[in-house]
């Protein structure tokens, strides 16, 4: 008997060790969620099988943090546990705490150092255990290094229009996304080239863009350049941005433009269909709205779209603009400006899903045309319920604040502002001889593109950051979207950057933003009126269950070995 029960012992050790070398050699999990919350894409299994050397991931999310961070910290460590399976345990991450420093001097370098890497800074409220609340500085997000490069990436959404627990339940679930972006920026042999053009009057990208300038320059080399009739002029880059052009296209330039489109090349149209003089306003008070003539409106038409000469004025959702007082002082107050839209993104498209609303000025209204059938068209902003168009030319005066307008009056709900353009786009010099303006062209002009994508939106200031004067005399840029009267960051650059990175996506990793983990929450209302039976249930219920358990098992023995010593 003694025997039997010593090889059954060395047969179950055995089995195990055997069971866990075998376990240590391959990875897989069952994942039982409806959303597949615990499955990686193949796009990232794709990306981790690649590297070849360590990563190293240093957490900004260790030490006291209220419950929320705490939430995404496991997250975090849950999924580079994951991508550590796959990635043949080359990934080695760390948890810091950023408030760890003792030294208030070094502290405070030290968090200047974090942002100057790239990662945002929060403060939160913390409860202490007397009691008191007192303030504490977070950093939620990481800094990845592989070989001789690094790069921050931010792990929590900023979105102000949603509550607590849908903003750390977006953030969970973008944080594959996040992850597996960096990863692969900082894992591929060379990034691409992306192009703000100029010659056109477009923004500058040295002041006027210079925030957004500095967020692509995460993701890939940024230059300007100048068309000037080259053909060559952008085979280079993977994405060109026009960015609110102000003298008129000629037509060698519109056919360069084209000639990339019909190779796949992709473009993002930022264009001011309106010209609105700000400093005439904001010096005399009034200024007129007045047809811009850029020369473009007839190849944005072949592509699909039309952008109207007339300004969206939007009374369901808007900023405000500083207004001199009546009085003649140089005071300024603030005042609701119509012309301002905030818009809220689609929640529908990987572009702008979970995005803070984007601020625009000056806004056209688009109409998608139905004549290209092969386009696709996705809609990504559009104006509230309570919105109107105003054609140009027309006149603007900061005294419309004082006016109460109409509710009625806004009867052209949803207007577009912002188009995803997919598919083979004709091309505009499709029945035109290039020859006449190229003379030495030899390649065959093209009539239709290969797949290829392009973004539109009918404001050119949506990329445009302030500018902003230091203490020290200087002059730097504010950051993109953000407001210095209202105090606010609104979401451009996140809407530009995803839409760039959207159009310059060869992997695929866009459509892990599309993802959502279902939000299952406790009925609040439940917790309060039913706390004490819950308590019970949690509490008792086990031990009974295990006292019973164990009157049974004691009887099952009794029954057992009595009969064998009886027999």
């Amino acid at each position: 008997m003694k025997k039997k029960n010593i090889r059954q012992c060395l047969f179950w050790v055995f089995g195990i060790v055997l069971l866990g070398l075998v376990s240590s050699k391959f990875f897989f999990r069952i994942d039982l969620t409806s959303e597949k919350r615990y499955t990686l894409s193949a796009e990232t299994k794709q990306i981790l099988r690649q590297l070849d050397e360590p990563l190293y991931v240093d957490i900004y999310l260790d030490g006291d943090m209220p419950a929320g961070f705490r939430k995404l910290r496991n997250g975090v460590r849950e999924m580079l546990d994951d991508f550590r399976g796959y990635a043949r345990h080359r990934i080695v991450y760390h948890l810091i705490d950023p408030s760890d420093v003792t030294n208030p001097k070094e502290r405070e370098q030290f968090y200047i150092g974090l942002e100057d890497a790239g990662l945002r800074k929060i403060t939160v409220n913390k409860k202490n255990k007397d009691g008191s609340q007192s303030q504490q500085v977070v950093f939620p997000g990481a800094i990845m290094t592989y070989k001789d490069r690094q790069s921050a990436v931010n792990l929590l959404n900023d979105n102000r229009i949603q509550s607590s627990e849908m903003v750390l339940n977006a953030s969970l679930g973008n944080l594959e996304y996040g992850l597996a972006k960096t990863i692969n920026l900082l894992s591929v042999d060379s990034i691409g080239h992306v192009a703000f053009t100029t010659g056109h009057g477009e923004l500058s990208m040295v002041s006027e863009v210079y925030d957004l300038a500095r967020e692509f320059a995460n993701y890939y080399h940024v230059d300007t350049k100048a068309i000037n009739g080259q053909l060559d002029a952008l085979d280079r880059y993977k994405a060109v941005v026009i960015a609110k052009p102000q003298k008129a296209f000629d037509e060698k330039d519109k056919f360069v433009i084209d000639r990339y489109i019909m190779r796949g090349g992709k473009v993002m149209w930022l264009i001011d269909a309106i010209d609105v003089n700000l400093d005439s306003l904001y010096t005399t008070g009034m200024t007129f709205a007045l047809v811009s003539d850029l020369n473009l409106y007839d190849q944005l038409f072949t592509y699909g779209i039309r952008i109207n000469t007339d300004i969206i004025e939007d009374i369901g959702s808007y900023n405000t603009t500083p207004v001199k007082l009546a009085d003649g002082s140089s005071r300024v107050t603030l005042a609701p400006w119509l012309y301002y839209p905030l818009l809220n993104p689609s929640p529908d498209h990987s572009i702008t899903r979970n995005l803070n609303p984007v601020w625009l000025r000056y806004a056209s209204d688009i109409d998608t045309l139905g004549m290209n059938s092969g386009i696709r068209k996705t809609v990504l902003l559009r104006s509230s319920p309570a919105s109107r168009t105003k054609p140009a030319p027309f006149m603007i005066s900061l005294s419309e604040v004082e006016r109460m307008p109409d509710p009625q009056s806004f009867n052209k709900p949803h207007r577009i502002v912002s188009v995803l353009l997919e598919g083979k786009f004709p091309s505009v010099f499709r029945s035109r001889n290039a020859r006449n303006m190229f003379p030495g062209l030899q390649e065959k002009q093209a009539e239709t593109s290969v797949e290829t994508k392009m973004v539109v939106v009918s404001d050119g200031d949506i990329a445009r950051n302030d500018i902003r004067n230091t203490p020290k005399g200087l002059v730097a840029a504010s950051p993109l979207g953000y407001d210095r009267y209202t105090e606010q960051t609104f979401g451009n650059k996140e809407f530009l950057t995803n839409a760039l990175s959207y159009l310059t996506d060869d992997v695929g990793l866009m459509n892990l933003r599309n993802r959502e983990f279902q939000l299952r929450l406790l009925d609040k209302q439940k917790v309060i009126t039913e706390l004490l039976k819950w308590q019970i249930i949690n509490v008792l219920f086990p031990v009974v269950i295990l006292a019973c358990g164990g009157l049974i098992y004691g009887r099952w023995r009794r029954y057992r070995y009595g009969r064998i010593v009886g027999s």
